[in-house]
């Protein structure tokens, strides 16, 4: 079952450089629980064994390590762009621009961008192409 669930999270990183199509709704928020899990996973083997490595050779301090480690930031950083991307795609299932995601840069456009997030995309063809068979 987790692995019929999780072909969405891989399917982010096959379509890494895709800035074109839609991302349907399973695509997105499965791809988004993965995430999260895996980040949660990563935070939690910092914490317990990699931070406590560190912090015991005396050059490091607990501070250092405040919003989590080596390899929560390496997944961190090696997903910015399939996140990005497929939250593009699914700004094309509602029919609007991937620009659209500059509107969390204000308080009020965060409320927008998850709106867009949550709410089914258009259905049949629109702009972006046809709906994610995903």
């Amino acid at each position: 079952m987790y692995l019929v669930i999780m072909k969405y999270f891989f399917l982010a990183f096959t379509k890494w450089n895709d800035i074109n199509g839609r991302a349907n709704l399973k695509e997105f928020w499965y791809y988004t629980l993965f995430y999260f899990l895996f980040y949660f996973l990563f935070f939690f083997i910092d914490d317990m064994y990699i931070n406590d490595f560190f912090l015991s050779t005396g050059e490091f301090v607990a501070e250092d390590f405040a919003e989590g480690g080596i390899l929560t930031g390496l997944y961190a950083l090696i997903n910015i762009i399939p996140s990005l991307t497929c939250a593009v795609r699914r700004m094309h299932d509602s029919n609007k621009s991937g620009w659209n995601l500059l509107w969390v840069l204000t308080i009020i456009g965060v409320l927008y961008i998850w709106l867009l997030y949550i709410l089914k995309g258009t259905n049949g063809d629109n702009y972006y192409g046809s709906p994610s068979t995903a």
